[in-house]
């Protein structure tokens, strides 16, 4: 049995959730027994039940020291009962609940970027928490840059993997026609899609939108930035150029992705938060769209300069603009980008990555018949 230890699962919307889930479901898909040991009361419960899934999740609510120790407590029993082959973890916080003896039995971590500080008190917390791993995988190299602040030790084994995507979902005639009555006959067709925080660059796509002065930018997600947003667009007089839509997934966001022609996100560092990676700008590859990106953090291997996209300074709004309005203003660029892209990312999709991320977490190949899911 593979044990997954989540502090950020679905329903949480995130990158981290979207690659843990991912890993849950493709590792359950190619014949191994899969539990997932997810925080999370009534509603997320609740997203469980309406699921079938090909692995088993268990939820531990609570105050955190108590969601903590419940789940010290049944990571023991499975491991006293000899039922663990591996056991992953979401990231270091994970790591605190697990047994500082775990036996023969591998152990691997996760670090995205923004959990391990360069600096900071947080630094001997966290080194003490790897301790009890025995391998790591990095999603980006500038986030396998971050242990040069002393945060991981020395004979941990360490690999960068970048996350994998899913396939985009099959989409029906409603979907694509919800999609384009977003867009409301406008042209160009300018998509942000995540949570809505500050270091993504939502600001500094709206800027750049309205500096264009014509098309519609539709923001897909939620956070806790949108009310400065919305707020932006008001002061901009962009309101008639910039449409917020809320959450998207499943088939509505694949006919999303397919009916804009540029995916515009350019992040940046905000006090040192930044893109550990960027899922979104290879899901938007997938769907044949070019990216514009910021090149804080690990977005500049997400996006490939010059080929799927621009990677520009997301604090440089000239920068971003004039990107934009190359890529608006040449459908031969765009039609090339969109061509490398869908090749992007369809070497990054679950199926083709699977094998090397449990290779690395010492999970030993299965001989069963591969389950359809």
């Amino acid at each position: 049995m593979i044990l997954v230890s989540a502090q950020a699962f679905p329903p949480s919307s995130g990158g981290i959730e979207n690659l843990m889930e991912g890993l849950a479901h493709h590792t359950a898909l190619i014949g191994h027994e899969v539990i997932v040991l997810a925080d999370g009361a009534g509603e997320a419960r609740r997203y469980d039940a309406a699921r079938e899934r090909p692995y088993r999740v268990e939820r531990f609510t609570g105050p955190r020291p108590f969601r903590r120790w419940s789940k010290a407590r049944r990571i023991a029993s499975l491991l006293r009962q000899g039922r663990i082959t591996a056991i992953i973890a979401d990231s270091w916080k994970s790591l605190e609940a697990l047994p500082r003896d775990t036996g023969s039995v591998p152990v691997m971590a996760y670090a995205h970027g923004n959990e391990i500080p360069f600096d900071g008190p947080k630094r001997d917390r966290i080194r003490r928490a790897l301790t009890r791993s025995d391998r790591l995988i990095v999603v980006s190299r500038d986030t396998l840059e971050r242990r040069s602040a002393g945060c991981t030790p020395d004979d941990l084994k360490v690999a960068v993997v970048h996350p994998p995507v899913h396939a985009l979902a099959d989409c029906t005639d409603d979907d694509r026609r919800w999609a384009d009555a977003l867009w409301d006959g406008a042209s160009p067709r300018l998509l942000s899609m995540c949570r809505l925080i500050d270091w993504k660059g939502i600001d500094q796509a709206i800027r750049a939108t309205a500096a264009l002065g014509k098309g519609r930018l539709i923001v897909a997600g939620e956070g806790g930035d949108r009310a400065r947003l919305e707020d932006l667009v008001a002061d901009l007089g962009a309101k008639h150029l910039v449409k917020f839509v809320g959450r998207v997934e499943g088939a509505r966001k694949a006919a999303l992705l397919s009916s804009a022609e540029v995916f515009l996100q350019p992040g940046r560092d905000v006090n040192g938060e930044m893109e550990g990676f960027g899922i979104s700008y290879v899901e938007a590859a997938l769907a044949g769209l070019p990216s514009i990106s910021g090149r804080a953090g690990g977005a500049k291997e997400a996006v490939l300069d010059g080929q799927t996209g621009f990677v520009v300074d997301g604090d440089d709004i000239d920068a971003v603009t004039t990107a934009l309005r190359t890529l608006v203003d040449d459908p031969a660029l765009r039609a090339r980008f969109s061509e490398t892209g869908r090749a992007h990312g369809e070497a990054a999709l679950w199926p083709r990555k699977i094998g090397e991320i449990l290779g690395f977490a010492g999970v030993s190949e299965t001989n069963d018949t591969i389950r359809q899911g």
